[in-house]
Order: C-alpha cells, then structure tokens, then sequence
C-alpha cells in the first residue's frame, strides 16, 4: 500500500579519518594502561591502609575522633546542666 506522504529516510553519516598517527595512538593506549595501573594500586593501598586501621593497636590514649566527641559531649551536658541550673528545673 502506497501512502500519500513520503517518508524521510535517516541520512547515513559515514567519517574516515584523513590522518592517521600512529605515535598518537601509541601515547593514548600507554596513558589509559598506567591510569588501570594506578587505580588498582590505589586500590590496594586503601585495602591495607583498611587493614591496618582495623587492628588493635592504639596510638595514642584517645583518637582524634573521639577526642571530639567527647568535647562535644562535655560542651552539651555543661549546656544543659545549665539551662536546667537557670530555669530551676528538677525531677
């Protein structure tokens, strides 16, 4: 069955290269195989660093994350027994 309207058929886009460098390509291959190199290496440090942070040795007496928190916890109770303290607040 023929229809009254034409169809518009897809234009075909067809590109070849006019140059062609192959020191270019070389170059590119080599800069993609050292950024997989480097990324599992990272990778493999991140797994030992996991490693090693995971163990029980202690450096020191507190961490520097929970010396914060505990400087946190101390700031808010001093803050409510103070509050409780002006309000005369009591159980």
């Amino acid at each position: 069955m023929k229809s009254f309207f034409k169809q518009q058929k897809n234009k075909k886009f067809s590109y070849t290269p006019r140059y062609y460098d192959e020191r270019k390509e070389r170059l590119e291959s080599l800069k993609k195989q050292h950024e997989d190199d480097s990324t599992k290496s990272i990778e493999m440090r991140m797994k030992g660093s996991f490693r090693r942070a995971s163990g029980h040795s202690v450096p020191g007496l507190f961490s520097k994350a929970s010396l914060r928190t505990f400087l946190i916890l101390g700031v808010l109770v001093l803050a409510v027994y103070y509050l409780l303290k002006k309000y005369n607040f009591t159980f």
